[in-house]
């Protein structure tokens, strides 16, 4: 038995220097223990005693709204030309679209598969059963996921015969369905539709694009949460069932920006609108007129004017433009008997207006904000020079992130569809890291195929410029220990690369000692 235990630990100490690591219990000795000497008290001595979870119900300016306040407020960007506009430019780099047939989405074999197999002929399967739901909704649960950071399909299935179904429709918008995870593991679902106004939904009927929660978004029930979740809890499945926070949209940034924009936009088409108003203050001279001729004149120029006004309005409503003059005739004795007041009808002016430049920085702002050139949007004339058409968008890497952003999400809500199918279907569900299969994607998002291409080309130009130095050094007689202390203090090469490279000078030459062929 001792000896056993002796070979035990010579073979614990033997693999932990294979690995250059510690034991186990070494490792808990330095980076858990030390915990426990962690209190209350020494959090308030450290000035952080006043800290509470109040904090998250604020974010800077942005105070804590409802769900459905801030569901609300993200619909109605949504309706905005410039904020669709660039969500949908970011789903279009992040699917692409093949040429011919228009798939987005590809399920495909890994490499280790071997051909032939029983692995490979079940991947067969779920492209071939998958492959045209997936392609169907790809789009429309990316751009739901971009607005409101979340986008549901319902998933119809049986056993034996997988998923035979998808819907992705304004049942299962957003706004209407909570999600409930247990730890960051959704486990079901609630949708206001149906008779009660409330449909419990399982982790096999629905399925949830989440987009990852980079920005906190303040809000209502948090406080709750933060009283009832425990971190203290260690095992995922004892932790309590709690409604998932809204969160996670591509359009969060761009509120304050839009609301500054929508509000440039009305006042640039109200003051636009009131100064299209023609008004005037007239005055009639009735002196010496008895009382009769006073209501007969008065009623005569007021005849008059309304005449005016309702041959413009027909004109306006009818779309014909008026090709005559239009003339009244006011007899006078004396002097004249109309007077109009300046001063007090037009205005001459504003002393401080609204004008394009307004709206265009809350509109940059806005598109930005979501990571859209706002170029790229219609809005051609702001290209830089040089760039030309489209330019920004091989070139936007804010675009190229989001998008791969997009890319993650619906790859991985694909592969909980395939799960629920090979369950029903195959009657096992895979590891992630044992999938036979990868959701791909047809093309490449062209602004990081883009940024990759340069730097290929900008190394190859280094490695170019270092083989024609290294030529001219060895044509010129320089040694080993000149060629090395050039690359090293010169060219800034590490020491190993500059004596690997000054090889060369010993290097016989191409065809011969001799130099000749």
């Amino acid at each position: 038995m001792t000896t056993t235990s002796k070979a035990q630990r010579r073979g614990l100490l033997s693999r932990l220097n294979l690995f250059g690591g510690t034991s186990a219990k070494k490792w808990e000795a330095e980076n858990v223990v030390p915990a426990s000497d962690i209190t209350q008290n020494l959090s308030v001595m450290y000035g952080s005693g006043m800290t509470t979870v109040a904090s998250l119900m604020s974010s800077g300016k942005r105070g804590a709204r409802s769900r459905d306040q801030i569901y609300s407020d993200w619909a109605q960007m949504e309706s905005d030309p410039i904020v669709s506009t660039s969500i949908g430019l970011l789903v279009t780099s992040a699917l692409g679209g093949h040429e011919t047939s228009g798939e987005l989405v590809f399920i495909e074999k890994k490499a280790s598969v071997e051909k032939g197999s029983r692995l490979s002929n079940m991947v067969d399967e779920i492209a071939s059963d998958l492959s045209g739901m997936f392609n169907d909704h790809a789009f429309q649960m990316s751009y739901l996921g971009g607005i409101f950071g979340d986008s549901y399909a319902r998933i119809f299935s049986k056993p034996k015969d997988g998923v035979i179904g998808m819907m992705v429709d304004e049942l299962i918008r957003p706004p209407l369905v909570q999600p409930y995870e247990r730890g960051s593991r959704t486990v079901g679902y609630s949708v206001s539709v149906g008779e009660r106004n409330f449909e419990p939904m399982t982790a096999l009927q629905m399925v949830r694009m989440k987009m990852p929660r980079t920005q906190w978004v303040p809000q209502f029930g948090v406080i709750e949460k933060s009283l009832k979740q425990s971190l203290r809890e260690d095992d995922m499945d004892k932790l309590p069932l709690m409604p998932s926070m809204v969160g996670g949209s591509l359009i969060y940034a761009a509120e304050e920006p839009y609301q500054n924009l929508s509000a440039s936009l009305l006042g640039l088409v109200g003051q636009r609108w009131l100064d299209s108003i023609d008004e005037q203050i007239m005055t009639l001279n009735m002196n010496d007129m008895s009382k009769d001729k006073q209501e007969k004149f008065a009623s005569s120029i007021t005849r008059m004017l309304q005449r005016s006004k309702d041959i413009a309005e027909q004109a306006v409503k009818g779309g014909k433009p008026i090709f005559e003059k239009i003339r009244h005739i006011v007899p006078v004795n004396g002097e004249k008997q109309l007077t109009a007041l300046q001063g007090l009808g037009q205005q001459p002016g504003r002393t401080g207006t609204i004008g394009i430049e307004d709206v265009m920085l809350h509109a940059r702002l806005t598109s930005g904000a979501i990571g859209v050139d706002l170029s790229m949007v219609g809005f051609a004339d702001q290209l830089s020079g040089g760039l030309g058409d489209g330019g920004f968008f091989r070139t936007s890497a804010q675009a190229a992130e989001r998008a791969r952003i997009l890319r993650v999400a619906l790859a991985q809500c694909f592969n909980n569809v395939i799960d629920i199918h090979t369950m029903h279907r195959y009657g096992v569900v895979f590891k992630p890291s044992d999938r036979p299969w990868n959701i791909n994607f047809f093309g490449s998002i062209s602004a990081l195929e883009a940024e990759k291409q340069r730097t290929r080309m900008d190394a190859m130009g280094v490695g170019m410029t270092l083989a024609q130095t290294m030529q001219q050094l060895k044509d010129m007689g320089a040694t080993k220990e000149l060629m090395e202390s050039f690359l090293t203090t010169t060219m800034m090469l590490d020491k190993e690369q500059a004596a690997l490279y000054a090889k060369i000078v010993d290097a016989a030459p191409a065809g011969g000692s001799d130099g000749f062929v």
